[in-house]
């Protein structure tokens, strides 16, 4: 679990030789994503992107599990960062009001069996571990349709980011916080635990305002036990994970697929050396196999030649490059024997603290302090002796409450009843239940109900009021998607977007917004999988275009109405999703399917059936009026190569060309190509007709026509 950003590459005061590579070897980042935030291009848009993880408010805003408790005693309040498996949460622990970090699994991922058992097979790992210099882990398990990890929340930041701002690091300083990381790995090692991704991202570093650095090693999470070799058949999960890891920091027998040890770790602890102290990898290529190829057969270049205006004693030299043996045997055999070493010399440049760092009760002491003092108020941040004391406690109340039960059963079921009937969910009365602003207080909504509310006083200046409304999605006679009607009434004074969020998911699962006040939101078919979902309805603040960022309303006497239904299996109207290839909506020769795009750059997608194999067919699109500014444009597709693009006017004016023509459009005639799928998208685009920008943004619920047809 790495909070940071992961492995952006060698970044400038550092070195700005690699930074091409960030993207390539950053596999739990995508940079280019990052990079920019995009306008929503389709009505499924995972909002959570737009928004900062540092921006509580905006966090609050997006994410639903905000104010859900968790196992009935941590509450999220805030998101602090996102790893490759999963986010990460500020939680409260409820009962003893103090602070933690939860790791939650990726709603995507948690479908996996394999996923959740190796997260879970993390948890377990590093419950294991008590050392200081490890982040602890005090609690796992899955509710709610969540798979947490309760953790230690460790405040400052990671050392890779300590080096991008600060540039190399002095050994008199880096040692000492190299000193911490070999304690916990020590420890990992002597349990069997090899943590096989070591490097600047997981470490994090808390500083305190004496000057003093504390280290703390997180993300076990792709740890490899080695009894479990011997438990798995042949070793099956050390071939699956055996280039797992980041290829700057990986030993040559990870590469060469030899039997990996705990001394795979001293040759990264050895990379990290390498980097802190010279600013560069000791293996630098354009791509990363070129990395891998010289980890196997280049010696490295000492760290005082490499960079030898950062002035690194010879001592150092020789302690970087034994870690970075090719051979294991060559290389130090163990933790404390680096830590030993690298201990000498800094006695050697008289560096202070050298001997409370490397004993164990007074890192303790020294850690607990420095965490307090890095804490906003005193004792706000739960240790694991408050953790475990208080799970004792209720491990003892569990015991007790069993025999109440029991007493409770002899004694009067029917008392037990009646109060099973005054806690059971409230019952639907039609309107929203107040407050209903997050998931975990959302208002019931039966199938096939509808639900009144009102978007009253808003969050503060930048934020509407937002209400949850909660439903399932019963099972069919399978586990297929079932289809579903989702209808919400419109508001005079502002337009409203309706974000759908599935239980376990941080980030809204499909969005919908109408455009302009006054306009109805109406989906008559939704492919949506069977389980809990939560929909919000609030005000559309989003700046699309040239629309300035909205006022923010508040509308105490016109409600809209929410309804969720199941939909009808043979309506002739798209199926969302259709905005890519891969949900296109199906249809076969001789039909037709109505559709609706909500915004500029709104898109469906459409494929020929099987019917239609081995035959020739057209494509016929007939559109109505539309708002001033925007045209339907149809594209045909074989496979992902687009054909010519065309735009369908409903008005006369304006001079037609190769990309325009007027309603109703039919396309040439297309060949089947054996394997090779025919499609169709059409998008709403902005109308080169149109002689003033439209004052609302253009888009809506316009209905148009496609058909196929196969050639005679």
């Amino acid at each position: 679990m790495s909070i940071g950003q992961d492995d952006p590459g060698e970044t400038a005061p550092l070195d700005a030789e690699t930074t091409e590579l960030s993207t390539e070897l950053s596999p739990e980042v995508d940079t280019a994503a990052a990079a920019e935030t995009p306008q929503p291009t389709s009505r499924i848009a995972a909002l959570a992107l737009a928004l900062p993880l540092d921006d509580e408010a905006s966090a609050h805003l997006a994410d639903p599990l905000i104010g859900l408790v968790v196992a009935g005693r941590y509450r999220i309040l805030t998101p602090i960062g996102r790893g490759g498996m999963g986010v990460v949460y500020k939680v409260e622990h409820v009962h003893l009001g103090k602070l933690l970090a939860m790791k939650l699994l990726a709603g995507e991922l948690s479908m996996s069996p394999e996923v959740v058992r190796r997260f879970k097979r993390e948890a377990l790992t590093v419950s294991r571990l008590s050392s200081p210099s490890t982040v602890h882990v005090f609690d796992y398990g899955v509710d709610a349709g969540l798979t947490y990890i309760v953790m230690e929340l460790v405040t400052g930041r990671d050392l890779a980011a300590v080096l991008a701002d600060g540039g190399p690091m002095p050994f008199a300083r880096l040692g000492k916080i190299v000193l911490q990381i070999l304690s916990s790995l020590g420890e990992a090692h002597g349990k069997g635990i090899v943590h096989r991704d070591v490097k600047p991202q997981n470490v994090m570093i808390t500083t305190t305002e004496g000057g003093t650095d504390i280290a703390k090693v997180l993300d076990f999470g792709i740890a490899k036990l080695r009894e479990e070799a011997d438990a798995n058949a042949g070793g099956e999960v050390t071939r699956r994970d055996q280039l797992i890891g980041t290829p700057y920091f990986l030993a040559p027998e990870l590469i060469r697929g030899d039997a990996v040890d705990h001394r795979a770790d001293l040759y990264a602890v050895g990379v990290l050396l390498y980097h802190a102290l010279t600013g560069h990898y000791p293996f630098h290529a354009k791509t990363s196999a070129s990395i891998l190829v010289k980890h196997v057969t280049e010696k490295a270049v000492a760290p005082s030649i490499r960079a030898p205006s950062r002035g690194v004693p010879p001592g150092v030299d020789a302690i970087v490059l034994r870690a970075l043996e090719k051979e294991p045997a060559a290389r130090w055999q163990s933790a404390e024997e680096l830590q030993a070493a690298i201990a000498t010399e800094l006695r050697r440049l008289g560096t202070e603290d050298v001997e409370a760092l490397l004993d164990a009760n007074a890192l303790q002491s020294l850690t607990r302090a420095a965490l307090a003092e890095a804490a906003q108020s005193p004792g706000e941040i739960a240790s694991r002796d408050e953790v475990e004391a208080y799970e004792r406690k209720l491990r003892s109340r569990r015991h007790l409450a069993w025999f109440a039960s029991i007493l409770v059963l002899v004694l009067g079921a029917g008392a037990g009843l009646f109060l099973l009937w005054r806690r059971q969910t409230p019952r639907f009365v039609g309107a929203e239940i107040e407050p209903n602003d997050t998931a975990a207080n959302a208002t019931p909504l039966p199938l096939g109900a509808t639900a009144s509310g009102l978007l009253g006083k808003r969050i503060d200046a930048q934020r509407s009021d937002r209400d949850f409304y909660a439903f399932e999605i019963p099972k069919g006679s399978d586990d297929a998607p079932r289809l579903a009607r989702l209808v919400v009434t419109a508001l005079p004074n502002m337009e409203t977007c309706t974000l759908l969020y599935r239980q376990g998911f941080h980030a809204p699962i499909a969005q919908y917004c109408v455009g302009r006040p006054g306009r109805d939101l109406s989906i008559p078919r939704l492919s949506i999988e069977p389980g809990r979902y939560y929909a919000s309805v609030l005000q559309d603040l989003d700046p699309r275009g040239d629309r300035r960022i909205p006022f923010v309303h508040e509308n105490v006497s016109d409600a809209y109405a929410i309804t969720v239904a199941l939909a009808e299996e043979s309506s002739a109207h798209e199926i969302e999703p259709n905005d890519e290839l891969s949900s296109a909506t199906s249809i076969e020769p001789g039909e037709t399917r109505t559709g609706a795009l909500g915004w500029i750059d709104d898109v469906d997608t459409y494929c020929v059936g099987a019917a239609a194999h081995g035959k020739a067919i057209r494509w016929t699109a007939r559109d109505v009026v539309r708002d001033a500014g925007s045209v339907l444009e149809v594209t045909t597709m074989r496979g992902r190569d687009l054909g010519a693009r065309v735009r369908v006017h409903t008005a006369d004016e304006g001079a037609l060309s190769l990309e325009d023509t007027r309603s109703p459009w039919t396309g040439p005639a297309i060949a089947d190509e054996e394997g090779t799928p025919r499609c169709v998208r059409l998008r709403l685009a902005r109308d080169p007709w149109a002689t003033e920008a439209p004052r609302a943004q253009p888009g809506g619920l316009e209905a148009y026509v496609l058909a196929v047809d196969v050639v005679p």
